[in-house]
């Protein structure tokens, strides 16, 4: 068997040998055992479902949230001569129907969807004949009501088992505290599961936060002295091209990245970067799902994510070749305030959230009673101008309603056209006789494109137009008449957002959303600030280890490389003795008045080099200040 899957993953991926935990996590799967997989970012975890499928030679189901993963990894399946389809909001009924019945009868060996399309009728209808040998559940900290990124319909995975009680569930997940992991078992119903967990410890990735209140010199600063590629996270989109061109105008090579850009452009750009046309990717957290390229320096955090979670995959994205490179947060005294703020604002109040509600039904135009499965393309920006309604309060009011399990909201992603040929080989000659001027075209799209009458393959429309030397105009009135001709599906490309109703309209006194599930998660929005808060701001202790720390990992050493562990050898104190002067430092300026120059009369038997020392370390770290007389304070 260890042979076989050997040779496998050779052929399919050109790979001699298994990353850590994934040659065990595979035979656990293809030995028939429920699995828990906890791979961090970047550590192989798609090839884990992947190489069972091919090795039990049947379809798995692979249960996805993000549009794109699907499509990036379909897209690599295939060209690795691996039959997988993706089936997400934006396709048509035909097209879903299609690649249903190929799944049905053995085409596929990877169907990915989402978890909200498990609920749907066409795909229900289906279920029960599909060939499952897996079902594999990605980003399965979504299932937990304690995981950051709260998905409903997650809840439901487990109405598979009834369908398939003997074959094995797979859990991956890349960040899971022990709650979480506890409970991605509890509602997959994985009974006596394996479990695998590497170590969420990055040996090669040094961790520093750097406290600076002129924070865009800072950041240019940071990227003259660490080279190489690297990505900036800010909050906003504002903030991203503000700054990316203040980036350009220190001649640092950058671009800026958000999901309001035009698909074709945010493609580009990440393409540019992975091309190394340019060093730096300024971007909000719409940047980075599915990247991996190995050789990324340095991560910083220009403004601070909502979890540890979100940091920590995002610092994950640097290093992933395993040489040295840094994981920065860029700090400054608005930060704290700024973190508690946002949840407020993101959870705004029940009549606001139903307010909302009904005027994206009314924009729609959704009688009460229908509209469940309905899918639109959604504009923001454009809704809210229509209605005049902030922004920010109309996205959180989305999100909020999207949590409740009543829409859906995918990305602002490119889905490309596509195109079937529906008669048989024959009757399309008929056709061609009958309409010469058709012929040249459906030529060019057999000789361009393999697989035209067994499935929606993606087109071009601009090369078929240079290849006959006419225009992308004339090509896409072609194949709209072939389809209203019943000749082919086409199905042309579209780029907007697409909102998705999972429930019928409800009477206004029927509205029902359960606002104690929304302060159940503001809690643990809470909670997830905090640890992000005291990861920034209040420890004392070596950064690697307060992240391991949160998610349930022990580690009696320092990491040696962190800016407090860096600070600490410099001072020739030992931890503990630094963290000792440390803990009483802070205790002396929170009970008393006291002037620095005084400071060291209050210990005993301690060189006053190493107080010193360790004083100026919390005032650079913007932990306590000094006014005009010297005396110090507390920074709240």
């Amino acid at each position: 068997m260890i042979d076989q899957l050997h040779k496998l993953l050779k052929k399919y991926w050109g790979f001699d040998t298994f990353r850590n935990l994934q040659q065990e996590i595979i035979v656990s799967v293809i030995t028939n055992n429920n699995t828990l997989a906890l791979l961090p970012t970047g550590g192989g975890k798609s090839i884990c479902y992947q190489l069972p499928a091919i090795y039990f030679n049947k379809l798995c189901l692979v249960i996805s949230p993000l549009i794109s993963l699907m499509k990036d990894q379909v897209q690599h399946l295939l060209k690795n001569g691996i039959p997988a389809a993706a089936i997400y909001s934006g396709m048509s009924f035909n097209e879903v129907d299609r690649i249903l019945d190929h799944a049905v009868y053995g085409k596929y060996r990877l169907l990915y969807v989402s978890p909200e399309r498990l609920e749907t009728d066409v795909f229900k209808a289906r279920l029960e004949k599909l060939p499952l040998s897996l079902v594999a559940v990605d980003e399965a900290h979504c299932i937990s009501e304690w995981g950051y990124d709260f998905r409903p319909s997650y809840l439901k995975i487990s109405k598979l088992r009834a369908w398939f009680p003997s074959i094995p569930f797979l859990a991956l997940t890349a960040t899971a505290t022990k709650e979480v992991q506890a409970d991605i078992l509890e509602k997959l119903e994985l009974h006596n599961p394996q479990k695998f967990q590497k170590s969420f410890e990055r040996q090669n990735l040094i961790y520093a936060v750097v406290y600076d209140e002129a924070k865009l010199k800072k950041i240019a600063a940071i990227l003259n002295n660490i080279k190489g590629s690297g990505i900036v996270y800010v909050r906003t989109r504002k903030h991203a091209k503000e700054i990316s061109d203040f980036l350009n105008m220190q001649k640092i090579s950058s671009n800026y990245y958000h999901a309001g850009l035009n698909p074709h452009k945010r493609n580009q750009k990440q393409e540019d970067w992975m091309n190394n046309e340019f060093r730096i990717m300024v971007a909000t957290n719409a940047f980075g799902m599915g990247i991996d390229k190995p050789n990324v320096r340095v991560v910083l955090h220009a403004d601070l994510p909502d979890s540890l979670e979100a940091y920590y995959q995002e610092a994950g994205r640097a290093g992933r070749d395993l040489n040295k490179s840094y994981a920065i947060a860029l700090i400054n005294s608005n930060d704290r305030s700024e973190l508690k703020k946002r949840i407020e604002l993101g959870f705004p109040e029940k009549k606001e959230i139903q307010k909302v509600y009904e005027i994206l039904c009314n924009y729609y135009q959704i009688p009460i009673g229908s509209g469940a499965y309905m899918e639109f393309d959604f504009d923001l920006n454009d809704f809210c101008k229509n209605y005049n309604l902030d922004l920010l309060n109309t996205f959180n009011s989305l999100k909020s309603l999207q949590q409740e399990n009543m829409i859906q909201i995918t990305e602002n992603s490119l889905i490309y056209s596509r195109l079937m040929l529906i008669p048989t080989h024959t009757e399309i000659y008929d056709f061609q006789l009958r309409n010469p001027k058709f012929e040249p075209l459906i030529k060019t799209l057999l000789r361009s494109y393999s697989g035209l009458y067994d499935n929606y393959t993606r087109i071009n429309e601009n090369e078929l137009a240079s290849r006959l030397g006419t225009t992308k105009a004339t090509i896409t009135r072609y194949l709209d008449y072939l389809k209203k001709n019943s000749i082919a599906d086409y199905i042309p490309s579209r780029t907007k957002p697409q909102i998705i109703f999972l429930m019928n309209r409800p009477t206004k006194s029927n509205f029902h959303f359960d606002y104690s599930s929304r302060e159940k998660r503001k809690k643990i929005a809470v909670n997830k600030i905090e640890s992000v808060v005291h990861y920034a701001f209040e420890s004392s202790v070596c950064r690697s280890k307060i992240l391991l720390a949160y998610f349930g990992e022990k580690s009696s050493r320092n990491c040696g490389h962190c800016d407090y562990c860096l600070k600490v050898s410099e001072s020739g104190l030992k931890p503990e003795e630094f963290d000792k002067i440390y803990a009483k430092l802070m205790d002396l300026v929170k009970r008393k008045k006291i002037k620095s120059t005084e400071i060291h009369s209050e210990f005993k038997a301690v060189q006053k080099e190493k107080i010193i020392y360790a004083l100026r370390w919390l005032i650079d770290q913007g932990k306590i200040t000094e006014d005009s007389n010297l005396y110090l304070q507390m920074i709240e």
